[in-house]
């Protein structure tokens, strides 16, 4: 028997009773995001291919979001010794269920049972931790400390003896030895090597000053440089920022000529502008070079922001989904049809929220009305009927069609069948005696 499922649209109201329209019992996917299908926090999104799906949180699964996930609920952690708990889900939207991928070591359905492997031998020491890579092979994550691939020898370099951006090797036959960074010496590498000494005569235009693993100069008047070996010039380069113009006075001093909009010894100050500014209906200032901007808010426009926006001009509109609009001074004012609500009319009311969708259906959202998608088995507005095609009534080859309204069924029989369950087999060769010669013969 072939099944055949009619998908009706429906919206249902429980106030005294129910109000029906046609709506499918029935969907498979998310068929738009608006408005948002996806339940329990969910996020309903669009692949580059136009294909909706809801992207949900942790707590939940399912085509919409509509079921408690069960890697979540009940004992946690569900799977034990660090296996990763995977959530099954159910083909005839029933409960999902969950399985366990344990790791090596471990197998059975929640990982209890232990199997033997390398790491039994404890083979790290020292307080190293042992870690699978097959049943027979492991990796050792010594503890600080120590080193070795079992971590059997002492780590001389866990202490950090060496100083001042030394590096440290820890030697086989025990010790460490430090290699110092230019600037220091000794065992440690503590010691600072005297920058001024060490090479000779470092300034040569000016006076040296040892530093921690340096050293420094100060030049004579009319040198520059780190080791005072350039002839200063006071516009060579120009310290004038922005274009300045940089003049010399005399052999030590300069004067920087500041562009518009500048002003500082070397012009590195740009002056607000945005002082005593003209900016109207609360717009904010934006400083410029010399000049300035008015950022005006969504209701107003104009360099000053003097001017009130049409919002009912504006495409696309500002009320969504065909929301009547009125314009008002500094704002707008949407009037939204059935199904839609707030300031621009985007948000959809979720008309589940009083809803009853029974036998644990899911109910979806639709714009000013609801369907339930039925478990298997039930059918009907609500989900509330069972199914009469559950127990194939109808002959091999024939359609069942379910009723919404009283879960009863029909057959719509294959060719050559009838009757009300398709089992009557049709006499081809009475119906076409009529037609054919006596001589002709019929094989039914």
């Amino acid at each position: 028997m072939r099944r055949r499922v009619d998908y009706f649209l429906f919206p249902v109201l429980i106030l005294l009773g129910f109000c029906l329209l046609d709506l499918p019992t029935a969907v498979t996917g998310v068929v738009s995001c608006s408005p948002n299908p996806c339940k329990n926090g969910g996020a309903c999104l669009t692949s580059p291919k136009g294909k909706s799906f809801c992207n949900c949180t942790s707590q939940y699964v399912g085509e919409y979001c509509q079921r408690l996930n069960p890697c979540t609920t009940g004992p946690v952690p569900r799977c034990q010794n660090g296996g990763t708990c995977n959530v099954r889900m159910s083909p005839d939207h029933g409960s999902p269920s969950f399985w366990c991928a344990c790791p090596i070591g471990y197998s059975a359905s929640l990982c209890e049972i232990h199997i033997a492997n390398s790491c039994d031998s404890q083979p790290c020491h020292n307080g190293g931790t042992c870690t699978l890579q097959s049943l027979s092979k492991y990796t050792c994550t010594c503890a600080a400390g120590f080193t070795g691939p079992q971590c059997e020898k002492q780590d001389q370099c866990a202490s950090s003896p060496c100083r001042n951006g030394a590096t440290c090797l820890s030697l086989d036959e025990g010790g460490f030895r430090c290699e110092c960074a230019p600037g220091f010496t000794g065992a440690t590498c503590s010691q600072d090597v005297d920058g001024c000494f060490a090479a000779a005569a470092p300034c040569q235009n000016g006076q040296c000053v040892n530093t921690h693993g340096s050293y420094t100069c100060v030049c004579e008047a009319g040198y520059t440089g780190h080791d005072c070996a350039s002839k200063y010039y006071p516009c060579d380069p120009s310290p004038c920022q922005h274009a300045g113009t940089c003049t010399q006075v005399d052999k030590l001093t300069y004067q920087c000529t500041c562009p518009t909009g500048f002003r500082g010894k070397n012009c590195e100050e740009n002056i607000d502008d945005c002082r005593g500014n003209l900016c109207q209906n609360g717009a904010t200032c934006v400083d410029d070079v010399n000049q300035y901007t008015c950022l005006c808010p969504p209701s107003y426009q104009g360099t000053l922001c003097e001017h009130d926006v049409d919002e009912c001009s504006l495409r696309p509109s500002v009320c969504h989904n065909g929301a009547t609009y009125t314009n008002t001074v500094g704002g707008f004012s949407c009037i939204c049809v059935n199904g839609w609500a707030g300031p621009d009319c985007s948000p959809n009311i979720d008309d589940c929220a009083g809803a009853a969708c029974f036998n644990g259906a899911t109910c979806i959202d639709r714009v000013g009305s609801f369907y339930c998608q039925c478990t298997s088995g039930k059918t009907g507005l609500l989900c509330h009927l069972e199914d009469a095609c559950t127990s194939n009534p109808c002959h091999a080859d024939a359609i069942c069609d379910t009723s919404p309204i009283n879960g009863s069924y029909a057959c719509s029989c294959a060719s050559g069948y009838k009757g009300f369950d398709c089992s009557e087999d049709i006499n081809e060769c009475e119906q076409g005696r009529q037609s054919f010669s006596i001589n002709q013969f019929f094989i039914d």
